[in-house]
């Protein structure tokens, strides 16, 4: 999810808790902190765990000639210095020729012919790896501004890829959650405590829908679960679904503290909460049917080739 979609949730769940919205209304601002609580486990990350990360490779393309296929090899050379209990990391970056002037590239996986692939324009580098445990999908685009880090280990199918490993650790724990809230109720008072704590646990959840998952119970585990697969953290459809029912579910609370409510809760939910939220959700659910359809038939294709290519041979 989005920051702001993160944000409204937060500031959603703030208001279920009792006494937040007529705390609000005399001008308090312990909604805000359910908002801010939401959108602090992304900002640990991306302000602190990502710069604390050790890396053991930083594979960049070659500067006198920028070659895919050499990248591909370097990337395969990292995976074969994995041992057992020593995993590497492994950081991506693009190469700078001059002031907007970039090499630019994008990294996947052929998990099916066990292959790592790098594309630099209209060129492709293939390098065999062997067996490959990915839970992610699509291309990891090397831009401008960076690219992505990999933590490569040996597991039961193989060569296991985590993507981002600094990212939803320790930062996206229930654990961490109940201790934030703990930790504000002794500082603000048990209703800030409750705010707080349901915030951030209202992010670790949400995070929890897409393919990364999150480390849920640190520090009593030491790696992410897997997320539901159901939505990708930039989609467009998810992110506007989260802020539309949270601002809607938000405004409803804030009528219900009124001494002469102004909005029919039955209708309000019915036309202006559901039937949105459902249609929006049926329109994501066929463009992602779309996807997996077009992709199996791909998949079908390359087989029926591959068959094909060794009856022949």
């Amino acid at each position: 999810m989005k920051g702001i979609a993160h944000f409204a949730s937060g500031l959603c769940v703030a208001a279920f808790v009792p006494g937040v919205v007529e705390q609000a209304a005399q001008g308090g601002l312990l909604i805000a902190l359910g908002g801010a609580c939401a959108m602090l486990p992304d900002t640990l990350d991306f302000r602190f765990a990502k710069f604390v990360e050790r890396r053991d490779a930083d594979l960049i393309p070659d500067r006198a000639h920028p070659d895919p296929q050499a990248l591909a090899e370097a990337f395969a050379r990292e995976f074969a210095r994995v041992t057992p209990d020593r995993p590497r990391i492994v950081q991506f970056h693009p190469l700078r020729l001059g002031v907007v002037d970039w090499v630019t590239y994008a990294v996947r996986f052929d998990v099916a012919a066990g292959e790592v692939v790098v594309t630099m324009g209209d060129e492709e580098g293939r390098a065999h790896v062997g067996r490959l445990d990915y839970p992610y999908d699509g291309a990891l685009e090397v831009i401008e501004l960076g690219g992505p880090s990999l933590r490569l280990s040996r597991g039961e199918q193989g060569y296991r890829i985590d993507f981002l490993p600094w990212h939803r650790q320790w930062t996206h724990s229930l654990v961490l959650a109940a201790a934030l809230g703990a930790a504000l109720g002794l500082l603000l008072g048990p209703t800030a405590g409750l705010v707080g704590g349901l915030g951030y646990a209202a992010h670790v959840l949400e995070d929890q829908l897409g393919y990364l998952g999150s480390n849920l119970f640190w520090p009593l585990t030491r790696r992410r679960f897997e997320g539901l697969r159901l939505l990708h953290a930039g989609d467009a459809i998810p992110n506007v679904v989260t802020v539309w029912l949270s601002l809607t579910l938000l405004l409803l609370n804030l009528d219900r503290a009124r001494d002469v409510p102004l909005i029919a809760t039955g209708p309000f939910l019915g036309f202006a909460v559901l039937l949105p939220v459902a249609a929006l959700i049926a329109v994501y659910a066929r463009r992602k049917w779309r996807r997996y359809a077009a992709s199996w038939r791909a998949e079908r294709n390359r087989d029926a080739i591959a068959e094909g290519t060794d009856a022949v041979g």
